[in-house]
């Protein structure tokens, strides 16, 4: 104030409280960044190149690695190098290592130098896609990553850029389907209320195969369709999905009253990789107007690969959304799921929100995407900056070789195995992954199981077939050889 009082003097006050804190502590510069990221290449080397040398597993037992970590923070700044000592000697104890040539666990979950890379370059950039306001770049590129994927697989053109469809990155194939499980709800509900002038959900049901995945029943709770309101079909010898067994459960729910909303077709399930019949399957679901999702999680990136892409694809231009991991076969790097919609207006009236505070002219005009509207959260990470690098350094036809490369190592245990009188597959090879068992039963293929665990070098999961014990052999590791795999059927073999 002009005449210098109180309020003056505790302005002089607060100046000189800045001026004390003019060391900014919890700023780091450009300088000082670049000499911690030198510090931290140190540890990043040393661990991408020792994988083949630890256990695949952690041997640590539940809360080994909590004990270690203190309860409260520091409340002063420590030297990098004491953090990085932490973590090679209370953190790396506790890391399975997904990277190890012996990883044959679950499915893959690659994380390739150059998706790497192009995560440290979106972090550095710091971009919260939001809207196409909050980050012109991070939104315009995504769509583009998605249209390359998409021509570079061979989707089709209803998901292109441009029309009425188009691609969006989630964080994970689970998220993708809760999404497009909320659109079908909605498009299904609305649709109700223009016909008989309600609004409720109940009555919708939902139908995926035996061998979908989790996050379908998990989807249905959190939706509100309901988890009783799941139909699991039945499956054929190869554990596909019965396109006859789908068409007979959705008339016998049409007759209950019941309405058919949502289906979700697998290529390449979890448990043995099995293949859906997609086009099958959408004939069923247009005859009573329910949504088709397709999940491809995992054997989505075998599109790259001209010999596979007809089989992966097989159908696509039937369903209502389609979607596949990066993050897992092709190396971006967790996260980043891949989700393409053939008309994207139902996600979007079910997830659009429109507050004052994010009210800007781009969105008023039409003319943009903001892909708030394509997921559940406002905020998302730049996912589209790793696919970004990674496909221009590595480039589509070195990620079609891979593909090519681990599937002939897969058919390599696939023959030593047929010659072995005591183990047989449990259902076909589907690309890379294998199912295996002990002819003597389920005893005997946890034996194997466990022996195969037992040794540091490899890593294996389990499923269960026509209710019998199996053990899945995926492989996909970017460091996996030809060496590797002999290796581990040689050790099988002398576990028997």
């Amino acid at each position: 104030p002009s005449d210098g009082g109180a309020f003056a003097c505790g302005g002089r006050n607060r100046t000189c409280e800045v001026a004390r804190m003019s060391a900014r502590p919890w700023r780091r510069s450009p300088e000082d960044f670049a000499a911690d990221i030198e510090q931290a290449i140190g540890w990043m080397v040393r661990h991408m190149g020792d994988a083949s040398e630890r256990s695949v597993w952690s041997r640590a037992q539940p809360g080994e690695v909590g004990s270690k970590i203190p309860k409260t923070p520091p409340s002063e700044p420590e030297p990098l190098k004491d953090v990085l000592r932490d973590m090679q000697k209370i953190i790396e104890p506790g890391l399975v290592r997904w990277d190890a040539p012996g990883w044959m666990a679950w499915f893959p979950s690659n994380s390739h130098p150059d998706a790497m890379l192009g995560d440290l370059l979106a972090s550095v950039a710091a971009q919260p896609g939001m809207l196409w306001t909050s980050s012109p770049a991070c939104t315009e590129l995504e769509t583009r990553m998605l249209e390359w994927l998409r021509t570079a697989m061979g989707l089709p053109v209803c998901f292109a850029e441009g029309g009425l469809g188009g691609g969006v990155i989630q964080d994970t194939a689970s998220s993708a389907v809760l999404a497009c499980m909320i659109a079908a709800r909605d498009r299904a509900t609305q649709s109700r209320a223009t016909r008989e002038g309600g609004s409720a959900c109940s009555g919708l049901v939902a139908y995926a195969s035996e061998q979908s995945h989790s996050s379908v029943l998990k989807a249905t709770g959190i939706c509100g369709i309901g988890r009783d309101n799941l139909r699991l079909v039945p499956t054929d010898d190869a554990f596909r999905m019965d396109a006859d067994s789908l068409a007979e459960m959705m008339k016998h729910d049409v007759d209950a009253g019941r309405q058919p909303c949502f289906c979700v077709a697998t290529v390449g399930t979890t448990g043995c990789g099995a293949i859906d019949p997609v086009a099958a399957i959408a004939e069923v679901c247009r005859s009573h107007g329910a949504w088709l999702h397709v999940d491809a999680a995992w054997a989505g990136t075998a599109a790259l690969s001209s010999r596979h892409r007809n089989t992966i694809v097989a159908g696509a231009s039937e369903a209502d959304s389609w979607t596949f991991n990066p993050h897992k076969w092709m190396g971006a790097s967790f996260d980043c799921s891949c989700l393409w919609l053939a008309d994207r207006r139902p996600l979007i009236d079910a997830m659009s929100i429109e507050p004052e505070y994010l009210r800007n002219a781009a969105t008023d005009g039409g003319d943009v995407i903001d892909y708030r509207d394509w997921h559940i959260q406002l905020g998302r990470r730049f996912r589209a900056m790793k696919l970004w690098v990674l496909l221009r350094r590595t480039g589509v036809s070195a990620l079609a070789n891979m593909v090519d490369f681990h599937v002939s190592l897969a058919k390599t245990i696939e023959q030593h195995i047929g010659a072995h009188p005591k183990l047989e597959l449990a259902a076909p090879r589907s690309l890379s992954l294998l199912c295996i068992r002990h002819v003597d039963g389920d005893a005997a293929t946890q034996q194997l199981l466990d022996a195969v665990n037992a040794d540091d070098r490899f890593a294996v999961t389990h499923c269960t077939l026509d209710g019998r014990l199996v053990m899945r052999v995926a492989i996909g590791a970017l460091s996996t050889e030809l060496a590797d795999v002999e290796t581990f059927s040689e050790y099988l073999l002398a576990a028997m």
